[in-house]
């Protein structure tokens, strides 16, 4: 379970290797490795502009849209906005895996200033 997170960074960190280039993540690429019956990936502000739903996708209960862990499939979005500023949209959360694990790899595309 991870809680409403953002894959961005407030403003561009330097890297944990002491290297003096700063960085932010401005994509993420997150694949689902196995599949479960739970433990979808949530985004709260993400509203679907039709009705709906998927075996893969629907609306969650508390707004916004839910994508189920399937192996092999995979998320992509932008966390930044053209200015470099955060996109409010894209926060997130792992929900809990109740039956089962839930395992994935996450790739951040950086942007380096």
């Amino acid at each position: 379970k991870f809680d409403t997170h953002h894959d961005c960074c407030d403003a561009p960190q330097l890297l944990p290797n002491g290297g003096a280039r700063k960085f932010n993540r401005i994509a993420s690429f997150f694949v689902f490795l196995e599949s479960v019956c739970e433990g979808e990936t949530w985004f709260p502000y993400i509203e679907l502009a039709s009705e709906g739903e998927t075996g893969n996708w629907r609306r969650h209960q508390d707004g916004g849209i839910e994508f189920k862990p399937v192996a092999g499939n995979a998320l992509f979005w932008v966390n930044v906005h053209a200015n470099g500023t955060g996109d409010e949209r894209v926060v997130h959360a792992g929900l809990p895996a109740t039956k089962g694990s839930k395992s994935a790899i996450n790739i951040w595309t950086r942007k380096f200033y």
